[in-house]
């Protein structure tokens, strides 16, 4: 009694915590087992009826479980005179023999079947006639099984064999005393097609089944003996040859112990031979799985089968069904019965089975095996777009988002290194979505979340070179070199190439001298970490040393400055005489922007932080423009080549608790895009016109690299491609926009084109001389930067004079200019007085 007590307050206590248990881990096959243990020791078999149905709809229910179950059906009182039982026991046969096509589930069901009908009680019978609305049921059952299994080369002859007895008897029941009737004939005739199509059936038992067809023939074709022998001993001499084959792979297959790679052997094999068919090999793919179940791999190897080489879309749905059942956590699999419910039922079914498969939250242990699933995802949903005209824009775009949104949740350390989802977004986006903008965001946001995936920033500048500019793909390129990404030479390799392509031949000298400064930093930090291993283990040594007292090795852990610069460097002559060659055309020289400083950082601090005056030429502090505040950026100039290396290996130091970043200057936009460029001065803009509104203006009618307006704001000047500049000017010279006729025309090239006046004030160390006036570090940063925002898809296509004028009335909010109209007004309405 006290235990029973016990195991009812175990229960109880499990039940409550259930729902939460099961939400969380609905693959769980723990849960279930202890929930079905627990209900088997207070006996109350209708709930564990009801754990066994909830573990089936999750999760693939083992061999065992299913025995167990069907045992536990059968042992309730009267069963086998139950109708309902009987045909609830028959269908739990049915989807176990689904679940595993294994050829014990279906002979306990023959079992099962031979049981009631042989039975000498006549509620049994009646009862199992009801169950399966017919007297005759056993036939038709045992010919199912004999479908199912007789592609087994080795043990499918004993589910034959009860068939083939089956018939005998009743032919036997069938004949009257003279031997004329149609019933056994007909049965007869059944016979002999299933001998002979099992003497055509590749099978271990041949010789003996031939023999059981001679002695049938002698019973009841004696008088065309010879002529039924003869056919048949045709068809035999051709399954012998099949044997043949056969036996070889099934001797390789048993040393394996049934491994999937020697399965795989027996199935190329056979097919590279044309000596099977596709009922067999789907028998041997189960049989591997028998040993497999839990290998992603290989159940995709049996979808791939079934979908691609024979085309058999229920087939290969029902495989896939069950694949995610036996392996929720493969993003993989979900995708491809994702994939196969689309084709079969349309997008709401292929929404729910995703919607499934994140209930489950089995994939989101791996941020790469969720991407397979989320691509999937996105990739039905473009379908359904593009098949649809009538389809939202904006639905396909918040699916790519969310998308990336449920990714970047999960640890970025188990993502995919081929970016497979971020790929799929941005290419839906800017290539269907035609929204280049939200695709740019995309991989910045990329970018900033795989910091060290070389792949990430390589993608996302040939993003920038397809669908923004050269200017652009040459500024993630600079970026990304100053980074400590996985794999930097991939990196240096494909922005070189880019180069060679379309960079000038300063940009290439650019590109190189930059390449080679982080190489050097490469192998600096690479010869650091040598020295301070090395470091450690003299460290272990003297410290095993009998008699001797523990010492502190002073490069153990990180190497001093001082050691550093006595550490031999590979080639150093050939990789400083590469650096100073680049240095010719190099726009920033020996130059370093430093940010994120502490606040108390003056000149002096930032001087002792990058080597002290040995290494530093100049320190300039940058400051706010308004109220002369530090900034916490400096712009430092180093004296060496040395200097500026060891200066850029203190990126992301910590100090004070901010992490500093060192990176060398960008080079001049000027030199750099002068001869590729033009600007187009337009006039006529009125100042309550927003800068949103411009851009959409000058993105109409071409692509432009930059665009900026004048402090008064009647005035924009827009850079574009030398190409493109004069055929934009003429869309745009004489077009009305607010009720503003514009005049536009390109600037002369001598003719000085304002820039944008937010630079901060600067403080520096020691006066400019005035062939060394200080970049001004912010002049060409906005402090509020305007995305340019592309045309919609849906606007039909027209030329570039007339989407000018097809733009809206309406007006952004008031910005920075709304001040300076403020200050003006009161002197025009004096002049106007």
């Amino acid at each position: 009694m006290s235990q029973e007590l016990g195991s009812l307050d175990a229960l109880q206590s499990f039940l409550e915590e259930l729902p939460e248990k099961l939400e969380k881990s609905p693959y769980d096959y723990t849960i279930y087992s202890q929930w079905i243990s627990l209900l088997r020791a207070i006996d109350d078999m209708e709930s564990m009826r009801v754990a066994r149905e909830h573990m089936y709809r999750a999760i693939a229910v083992p061999e065992d479980i299913w025995a167990e179950w069907i045992r536990d059906e059968l042992e309730r009182p009267g069963a086998l005179n139950d109708s309902t039982t009987i045909k609830h026991v028959a269908n739990l046969y049915t989807l176990a023999a689904k679940e595993y096509a294994l050829l014990s589930t279906w002979q306990g069901y023959i079992s099962f079947l031979s049981d009631l009908s042989t039975s000498l009680d006549d509620k049994t019978r009646v009862a199992a006639a009801e169950a399966f609305g017919s007297a005759d049921y056993v036939l038709p059952i045992l010919q199912s099984a004999v479908d199912a299994t007789e592609a087994h080369y080795k043990d499918s002859q004993a589910i034959w064999i009860q068939y083939k007895e089956y018939i005998e008897r009743a032919i036997h029941s069938a004949a009257s005393p003279d031997g004329a009737n149609a019933e056994a004939s007909v049965l007869i005739d059944l016979l002999q097609e299933v001998f002979v199509e099992r003497l055509g059936r590749p099978h271990a038992e041949l010789e003996a089944t031939f023999a059981l067809y001679s002695q049938f023939i002698t019973q009841h074709r004696n008088d065309a003996y010879e002529q039924h022998m003869v056919d048949a001993n045709r068809t035999v001499s051709q399954t012998r040859q099949l044997c043949a084959i056969r036996d070889a792979c099934e001797d390789d297959l048993a040393k394996s112990a049934g491994s999937w790679e020697a399965t795989m052997s027996y199935i190329e094999r056979l097919t590279r031979e044309k000596a099977t068919d596709t009922k067999e090999v789907c028998m041997l793919y189960e049989r591997g799985l028998s040993t497999s179940r839990y290998s992603p791999a290989a159940w995709d190897e049996y979808i791939s089968f079934l979908a691609g080489s024979v085309g058999e879309m229920q087939a290969s749905l029902s495989v896939a069904s069950r694949a995610v059942r036996n392996c929720p956590w493969s993003g993989n699999l979900w995708a491809q019965l994702m994939h196969l419910t689309y084709a079969e039922s349309g997008l709401h079914a292929a929404n729910e089975v995703y919607a499934r498969a994140v209930s489950t939250h089995a994939v989101e242990y791996s941020m790469a095996e969720f991407s397979q699933l989320a691509a999937a995802h996105i990739t039905i949903a473009r379908l359904h777009h593009q098949s649809d005209p009538a389809a939202d824009t904006h639905t396909l775009l918040q699916t790519c988002k969310d998308s990336l949104d449920a990714a970047y949740a999960l640890d970025i350390s188990t993502a995919d290194s081929t970016l497979k989802l971020e790929r799929c977004c941005t290419a839906v986006v800017a290539d269907v979505l035609l929204d280049a903008t939200a695709a740019r965001k995309m991989w910045t946001r990329i970018c900033k979340a795989r910091r060290v995936c070389t792949e990430a920033w390589v993608l996302s500048a040939e993003f920038e070179q397809a669908h923004g500019s050269e200017a652009n793909a040459r500024s993630v390129y600079r970026h990304a070199s100053q980074r400590r990404l996985d794999n930097p030479e991939r990196l240096f390799d494909v922005w070189t190439t880019f180069e060679h392509n379309c960079g000038s031949l300063s940009d290439i000298y650019s590109a190189g001298h930059t390449i080679n400064l982080q190489r050097r930093l490469i192998q600096r930090r690479a010869e650091r970490e040598a020295h301070a291993a090395l470091s450690s283990v003299v460290s272990d040594s003297v410290e095993a040393e009998p008699g001797n007292k523990r010492q502190r090795v002073s490069g153990q852990g990180h190497a001093s400055e001082p050691e550093m610069r006595n550490v031999p460097i590979t080639d150093p002559k050939s990789m400083n005489k590469a650096i100073a060659s680049d240095k010719r055309v190099a726009q920033g020289g020996n130059v370093v922007f430093a940010s994120n400083l502490p606040p108390s950082f003056g000149p002096q601090d930032v001087e002792n932080l990058l080597g002290g005056r040995s290494s530093v030429s100049k320190v300039t502090m940058l400051e706010t423009k308004h109220d002369a505040t530090p900034r916490g950026q400096a712009r430092v100039e180093l004296s060496t080549i040395d200097a500026l290396i060891a200066a850029l290996d203190k990126n992301g130091l910590k100090i004070n608790g901010h992490f500093v970043s060192i990176h060398t200057f960008k080079p001049s936009r000027q030199s750099r895009d002068a001869s590729k460029t033009a600007t187009i001065e337009v006039r006529g803009f009125s100042p309550e016109t927003g800068n949103k509104k411009i851009e959409q203006v000058a993105r109409q009618v071409g692509v432009p690299v930059r665009v900026h307006r004048s402090r008064l704001g009647d005035v924009v000047y827009v850079v574009m491609k030398l190409q493109d500049a004069q055929q934009a000017a003429d869309a745009l010279n004489g077009c009305s926009v607010d009720d503003r006729k514009l005049e536009a025309c390109i600037a002369e090239a001598d003719e000085e084109v304002p820039e944008p006046s937010h630079a901060p004030a600067v403080t520096e160390t020691m006066p400019a001389a005035p062939d060394m006036i200080p970049r001004k570090a912010a002049a060409r940063r906005p402090t509020k930067k305007v995305a340019l925002t592309s045309a919609s898809s849906s606007t039909p296509q027209t030329s570039s004079t007339e989407k000018v004028h097809q733009i809206t009335e309406a007006k952004s909010n008031a910005d920075f200019r709304q001040l300076l109209l403020d200050q003006k007004r009161p002197d025009e309405g004096a002049n106007g007085a």
